[in-house]
């Protein structure tokens, strides 16, 4: 978990600017002028790296530029300066940002088979910017997307108060079905272009579809809002009829021997990939969070579902509607723990109870839409500069429980020794020779503790019902050594 400060994104935007669409030669209007949007893009790139950060494995960076820019050297805009990063989440998720800027989770090259499937998502992300798809947006528009992907979208719930009113569809929403589907099509001319087979822009798509028709299931068995790769249309690849003829159609630009995917090549370089958050973010083992770089850990009640974002740590029980979030907050200069309360709440006249581990307070939050409702807030101090903050609520009804569980979680706090931090194991994603005769005795295996079978089913091509005997070779979970 890595706690940033999320700025409020401006937009400097031209007005009644029209230009040559790189694409299609055509005029269109555009709300910004090149050098504006590689001027946003560099400015954008510094909120999204101080909020995802950059995944720590300088070979994997360096074989993803590679992809990225023999693609864009062979677009419609070769001559911008394209950046490719791979971000330290576990999200699901590629984006574009304007003038060039490309972003692709960890989370999402897992589900990926070979190097030409990663060159098709590339692809698809080049496409959007080619194509000018960010800048034809209405400014508004844009402003919030952007602000969606950095605090919400990635996380699948609403952050509570006056965030939870910023919330929108955004960039990892997409643009609509004709900008997805032109960015698919430039996507599979670029992979043509360069000698991987355009089919395989289809079949990451096909993946991506199963993802999505799996977390859309999930996440209404967790009351909570999907969170979806942008460029997955409506129906699956294997159906649609429009897609699967813009894709093929770069198939006839040109006679072409195609390369082959590079499958064991990307193997190798996904093997030992961090699974979920890595050891900087903070790891959840057993409903227990554990941080290393901060040094302190906490228990979470079970049953609760945790997810562990960029920003904060946050937990839900599905069943009753509590939920928990929890994040690093700075303190004011001389600032005590009961005043950081209080001005969290903008409360001057708040009743803090001081504990042995710091400090907690009930309050009342008015949710989004929804009634006022009964909340507790505490903190701990970490040092002289910084406080662990934990803000959690449920329902009136609810509400009962829901604090005693509240109180155990602040009660479980503890700071952690060099050999308690020492013998924190991460999860990681391991490629490994076949002993099973089912994903269920996969499951049994792997480190996974959550949606384990359909988790392994997603990450192998064989969801919902595929047999694991017709593979040799599997990827799985497990701790590191």
């Amino acid at each position: 978990m890595k706690f940033v400060s999320i700025l409020i994104l401006t937009l400097s935007l031209g007005l009644g600017a029209c230009a040559i669409n790189p694409v299609t030669g055509e005029r269109d209007f555009a709300m910004v002028s090149e050098a504006e949007e590689i001027e946003q893009g560099r400015r954008y790139h510094k909120e999204i790296i101080a909020s995802y950060g950059v995944y720590d494995n300088p070979a994997l960076q360096q074989y993803v530029n590679r992809i990225g820019q023999e693609l864009a050297a062979k677009s419609h805009r070769a001559h911008l300066k394209f950046t490719f990063t791979v971000l330290d989440s576990p999200d699901i998720n590629a984006f574009a940002l304007p003038g060039g800027y490309i972003y692709i989770t960890r989370g999402i090259m897992a589900y990926f088979k070979s190097e030409a499937e990663l060159a098709g998502v590339l692809g698809h992300e080049i496409g959007h910017v080619t194509a000018r798809h960010s800048v034809r947006q209405q400014a508004g528009q844009f402003a919030s997307n952007l602000l969606s992907v950095l605090i919400t979208v990635t996380t699948g719930e609403q952050a509570l108060g006056n965030l939870s009113q910023q919330l929108s569809t955004g960039l990892i929403r997409g643009y609509g079905r004709d900008h997805e589907l032109e960015a698919d099509r430039l996507g599979a001319e670029y992979l043509h272009a360069v000698g991987y087979d355009p089919e395989n822009m289809l079949e990451v798509i096909g993946v991506l579809k199963d993802q999505e028709v799996y977390e859309k299931a999930l996440a209404a068995k967790e009351k909570r809002p999907a969170n979806i790769y942008h460029g997955v249309f409506s129906t699956h690849p294997r159906n649609d009829d429009r897609l699967k003829t813009v894709v093929r159609a770069a198939k006839k630009l040109s006679a072409k021997t195609y390369h082959d995917d590079n499958q064991a090549g990307y193997e190798g370089m996904i093997d030992g990939m961090a699974w979920g958050s890595s050891l900087k973010q903070g790891i959840v083992a057993n409903n227990r969070f554990s941080h290393p770089e901060l040094a302190i850990d906490l228990q979470l009640p079970n049953g609760w579902k945790v997810n562990n974002n960029p920003q904060f740590l946050q937990a839900r029980n599905s069943a009753t509607g509590a939920l928990v979030q929890i994040g690093v907050t700075s303190l004011n200069k001389d600032e005590s723990l009961e005043g950081l309360l209080k001005r969290l709440t903008k409360n001057k006249e708040l009743k803090v109870s001081k504990k042995n581990y710091g400090v907690t307070a009930s309050t009342r939050i008015r949710p989004s839409g929804g009634d006022s409702q009964p909340a507790r807030i505490s903190a701990i101090k970490l040092d002289n500069s910084q406080a662990l903050t934990l803000f959690g609520t449920s329902a009136s009804d609810q509400f009962s429980g829901t604090d005693k569980q509240l109180l155990k979680i602040n009660q479980s706090f503890r700071h952690l020794e060099k050999a308690q931090i020492d013998a924190i194991k991460a999860p990681q994603l391991k490629i490994v020779k076949r002993n099973v005769q089912s994903f269920e005795e996969l499951a049994r295996q792997s480190a996974l503790e959550y949606e384990a079978v359909n988790t392994l089913r997603l990450l192998n091509r064989a969801f919902p019902s595929g047999n694991i005997t017709a593979l040799d070779k599997v990827k799985t979970i497990t701790l590191d050594d």
